[in-house]
């Protein structure tokens, strides 16, 4: 019996406290629900309004909310081309001969390599240089050759460091007229060394941070500073306006019978199916540049999942330090590979936690051909229907299409210059680019729900001070004061 009393008083204890908050409270109508002088009907029909009110201050939130995580951020166009300044595209370029003859002749008599066993080392390793998804089939294969490798003890996992060891950094080349170099005949424009699906190229004109080089791919190390290039006057990417005319700038110093260019966007790297072909001459090329700009408070203001796309330091990916939309792509492919041969190819960033087992050349000959065009595409077609790789990259959030019109040769540039080079040249500058925008930033959101919350119910940050005051600090205090 004193149970049941004791229940009661505490039930009505707290009915009483919320009645005399619902007196008190700053919501408008929750005062009429516990007024005394209204009839029945009075306070049943303020509780349907308060109730109608409450619903869509929810829906209205609700729907703010969705706005601010999905629809936050727009790609808009801009036509005020007086004020732009356009970077050019970058050049990658991959000489067809990889290995430096008297690197590899050292390396070979200093482990007694001799002979017909050095010679087809030597073919061996430059194939293996020069391959990709569409020639792995053309490694050769000598009965030498594991042999050979056992004898220097080199693994899958030591194909590329030794490429690498073999391959002079042309970029560090003490005489200028050897040295490989870009230059629009006044200043000079970053080159580096770079690790590629493709093997070791040569990257120009490049926004991304140094931790994308062969060095760093293969060793975790940056690149050595390099006192040729600084020497002179600077900078790392050529850009122009529309009033300039024929901007443009050579790459060259490449010491090789061929070389096979690609031009990308200087935010992005080269794509290996998307390349210009062999070429034994010097080549000129006039590019047309759309870029995709971003706001400067897109990154704070709008998270990954809100704008879709990334810089290139907000890396997702597990074997490469910096994200772009090619290398994720690279990533997936390499994922692929893995999935369908049980091992990735040595040309791979696999400085990780877990390094994934590296191809031997014969897997590289026998299961990579079969699925090249799956490897590539990232898809595989048959006559029935598409099967597409479990991928999903992000846009760049900075970034350039660009469109070329067919490549000039520049016959005689070998005999002028003494080595193979690729120009570029800008004559047409964009009257278009596209811009990443924040509409609806959190300040936004904060405004829309709070007008959202004093248009239906009159509340405000003070009604939300008031609530949380009044069910913590004062109830512990009405508490205290009940017992005593």
């Amino acid at each position: 019996m004193f149970g049941i009393l004791y229940r009661f008083k505490w039930s009505r204890l707290i009915l009483n406290y919320i009645e005399l908050y619902f007196n008190n409270c700053c919501i408008h109508g929750f005062r009429y629900l516990v007024l005394t002088v209204l009839l029945i009907l009075e306070r049943l029909l303020w509780l349907i309004l308060l109730v109608v009110s409450v619903y869509f201050c929810i829906i209205s939130c609700l729907s703010s909310v969705d706005r601010f995580k999905h629809k936050s951020t727009h790609i808009g166009l801009e036509r005020n081309y007086y004020h732009w300044n356009t970077s050019l595209p970058s050049i990658t370029v991959c000489p067809m001969q990889r290995l430096n003859e008297s690197l590899f002749s050292k390396y070979c008599r200093q482990h007694g390599i001799r002979e017909k066993f050095k010679i087809e080392l030597w073919n061996f390793l430059e194939n293996l240089a020069n391959s990709t998804y569409f020639n792995f089939d053309r490694i050769p294969v000598y009965d030498s050759i594991d042999s050979t490798l056992d004898q220097l003890n080199i693994h899958p996992e030591q194909y590329m460091e030794l490429i690498y060891n073999l391959t002079f950094d042309g970029t560090y080349e003490p005489i200028e007229r050897q040295r490989i170099h870009c230059t629009d005949g006044q200043i000079h424009i970053g080159v580096r060394q770079v690790l590629t699906e493709y093997g070791i190229c040569y990257l120009s004109n490049s926004y991304l941070s140094e931790e994308y080089s062969s060095r760093y791919f293969i060793f975790g190390l940056y690149p050595e500073y390099n006192k040729y290039l600084h020497a002179n006057r600077f900078v790392q990417v050529k850009i122009g306006t529309f009033f300039e005319k024929d901007v443009g700038f050579t790459i060259m110093g490449f010491d090789t019978e061929a070389i096979d260019t690609y031009m990308h966007s200087p935010f992005e790297v080269m794509k290996v199916d998307n390349n210009f072909g062999y070429t034994v001459e010097g080549t000129s090329y006039e590019p047309e540049s759309e870029e995709i700009t971003a706001d400067a408070n897109l990154e704070k203001e709008a998270s990954i999942s809100q704008r879709k796309c990334r810089f290139y330091h907000e890396s997702n990916l597990t074997h490469f330090p910096i994200y772009t939309r090619n290398i994720c792509q690279q990533e997936c492919r390499l994922n692929l590979a893995y999935k369908i041969c049980r091992c990735i190819p040595h040309f791979y960033p696999n400085n990780i936690r877990n390094p994934k087992p590296v191809c031997n050349y014969r897997v590289l000959k026998s299961c990579f051909p079969k699925h090249a065009s799956f490897f590539l595409k990232l898809y595989e077609e048959d006559s029935k229907h598409e099967e597409p790789a479990a991928c999903y990259c992000e846009q760049n959030c900075r970034d350039a299409v660009i469109k070329t019109k067919q490549p000039q040769a520049m016959r005689g540039t070998r005999q002028l210059l003494g080595s193979l080079g690729s120009s570029l040249l800008v004559n047409s500058w964009p009257r278009n680019r596209l811009k990443r925008q924040v509409i609806f930033s959190f300040t936004d959101l904060l405004v829309s729900i709070g007008g959202t919350a004093g248009l239906y119910l009159g509340f405000s940050v003070l009604g939300l001070v008031e609530f949380i005051y009044f069910f913590t600090l004062r109830l512990v205090w009405h508490m205290i004061g009940y017992k005593i």
